[in-house]
């Protein structure tokens, strides 16, 4: 399903510790066309950012093109300092946004 968004987040977190999560968005990811050497002139639909949020505070964005496959997988590392929400949202060139929340519990 377009945009369905999975994280996994390893079990038993040290509090303070950095952890790494491992996340994936469905998505098509187009990729620039060719015809005769020149690229094809369309609106190519593929995520452009990616934008990580811990307890409500912005702690990554990434800034991706068309060279990432179909299906991008990320893992991204963090410091697991108190419980709270991780947010993981994805941005597409057609404007859509596909986001993802898992509840982080370190011990």
């Amino acid at each position: 399903m377009l945009g369905q968004v999975r994280i996994k987040v390893p079990a038993g977190i040290a509090r303070g510790s950095v952890a790494r999560v491992r996340v994936v968005c469905i998505h098509p990811n187009e990729r620039v066309e060719r015809q005769g050497g020149k690229s094809v002139d369309k609106n190519y639909r593929f995520i452009n950012r990616v934008v990580v949020s811990y307890l409500g505070r912005d702690i990554a964005e990434l800034d991706t093109s068309t060279s990432i496959g179909e299906n991008p997988a990320f893992t991204i590392p963090f410091r697991a300092t108190e419980p709270g929400p991780l947010k993981i949202t994805f941005f597409d060139t057609h404007g859509s946004r596909f986001e993802g929340t898992v509840e982080v519990k370190p011990s």
